[in-house]
């Protein structure tokens, strides 16, 4: 099976940490099948530009070194859940 990557990019402050919260309970349930990596914006320009990070919190999830879904602003637990899904069947 083929792993997926979701990199949150965020700050310290109260929306990330909202985020954070969500994040925290999707990995308790995907934790087998995604690599979950958080990266903090504010001193990290390298990331800034390579991902083309304008605001935080934002998410990525990518396959195969491929992003498949981009999230920018606080995303619920379900719209992030199902794109998970959706993902993890187009990568077998």
């Amino acid at each position: 099976m083929t792993k997926l990557f979701f990199k949150f990019f965020s700050i310290n402050d109260g929306l990330c940490q909202v985020q954070r919260d969500i994040i925290k309970s999707i990995k308790s349930i995907f934790g087998v099948i995604v690599n979950f990596q958080e990266i903090d914006i504010r001193n990290n320009k390298e990331m800034r530009e390579k991902y083309k990070i304008t605001s935080s919190p934002t998410i990525i999830i990518s396959c195969r070194e491929q992003e498949k879904e981009r999230f920018i602003g606080l995303t619920q637990e379900l719209f992030l859940k199902k794109a998970i899904q959706k993902i993890s069947k187009e990568c077998r």
